[in-house]
């Protein structure tokens, strides 16, 4: 008997962040074999049980979680390509295909419950020049993630593709497969690390790890418009050379990247950078106080807005472990940080701190 998955403390802050996030009913179906026999034996029984009671306690959070059992024989299963036991469709009454195949253990359950809110909502969360991209495209596309548990990045890379599947409308669909539970699967497209990307299941598309948002929307839609790809690429690479050229007195904040993040330490004697992802709730709710002091201290310090899930490498340098994160320096040295949701006083506070200003 499996005990209840979502803790006291958990389901209080699940509930308060579905009431926030969620905005129109999600139709979770889960796909499972009842019939256990042969080499289905093993886990197979416990990781159904498993997945059932979580998208049950989700659902017993809010109301906005309607949760649809079918058998992996099923119509529904056939329609969706269903095999592996347990599986999970989330959005399909939407026009959306996202699936899971296996278990959401370990990191992926989180994955589960961000992409019920992008599915929730109708919204990738995109920036408007990957929107635009993606209004490109004219052919259907599958992208298959292959994850394991205890991955702490393939949660990233699932999500990248479920919230293209959601801008796409339905012309993309997105799988998340369990590498230990789809063995077979994880041996025919060769996969020796994960997360490992595959388009339209071409070994010649497959990346490793989670790209850049601007990259990864890339790899699709050389798939998904072909005839439109180089013009698209050629014009995104143009736009991603200017965001990153640093003015010499900002009038708001600047953008910066693995490649310039150097130079805007060398060139602004005070600088505080804003970690932040696409996905994160608590960054946009401090992003406009963000604005706002980069308007009233221009001249005396510039505010600079880091994006951790497009630029992995600084995040890692500097042990971003959850966001929003601020970091100060001071002529090019870190002379503090400043996690989670902030009021603006505090900023200022800490800003007096660091730069004496």
């Amino acid at each position: 008997m499996i005990e209840k998955l979502i803790d006291e403390a958990t389901e209080k802050q699940l509930k308060q962040k579905f009431d926030m996030e969620l905005k129109d009913e999600v139709q979770v179906m889960l796909f499972v074999n009842e019939i256990i026999t042969g080499s289905d034996q093993g886990q197979q029984p416990e990781l159904n049980m498993y997945t059932e009671k979580f998208v049950n306690e989700l659902a017993g959070i809010t109301d906005k979680i309607k949760v649809v059992k079918k058998g992996t024989a099923s119509e529904e299963a056939k329609e969706l390509g269903i095999t592996t036991s347990p599986s999970l469709s989330i959005g399909r009454d939407k026009g959306y295909n996202i699936k899971y195949n296996g278990a959401p253990l370990g990191n992926e359950a989180t994955g589960v419950i961000e992409t019920i809110g992008y599915v929730s909502r109708g919204d990738s969360g995109f920036p408007d020049e990957i929107r635009a991209m993606m209004k490109k495209i004219n052919q259907k596309a599958e992208i298959k993630t292959f994850v394991t548990p205890e991955c702490p990045y393939c949660p990233k890379a699932v999500m990248q593709a479920n919230r293209i599947a959601v801008e796409s409308k339905g012309m993309v669909s997105a799988e998340c497969v369990e590498s230990a539970e789809n063995r077979d699967l994880a041996v025919k497209f060769n996969v020796s690390s994960v997360p490992a990307v595959f388009i339209n299941d071409d070994a010649e598309s497959a990346a490793m790890g989670v790209q850049k948002d601007k990259d990864a929307v890339l790899r699709v839609l050389k798939y998904a418009a072909p005839g439109e790809y180089e013009k698209i690429k050629e014009e995104a690479d143009k736009m991603e050379a200017e965001k990153e050229k640093l003015p010499e007195n900002p009038e708001g904040t600047v953008t910066l990247t693995d490649n310039n993040f150097k130079d805007a330490l060398e060139k602004y004697e005070n600088l505080v950078v804003d970690c932040w992802a696409d996905w994160c709730m608590p960054c946009k709710m401090i992003a406009p106080i963000i604005d706002e002091l980069a308007g009233e201290q221009k001249g005396k310090v510039v505010y600079g807005k880091l994006n951790v899930d497009e630029n992995p490498n600084k995040a890692a340098e500097y042990k971003i472990m959850s966001i929003p994160t601020l970091m100060f320096f001071k002529k090019g040295e870190k002379k503090g940080d400043l996690a989670g949701l902030q009021p603006k006083a505090q900023l200022l506070e800490q800003g007096k701190y660091f730069f004496g200003i």
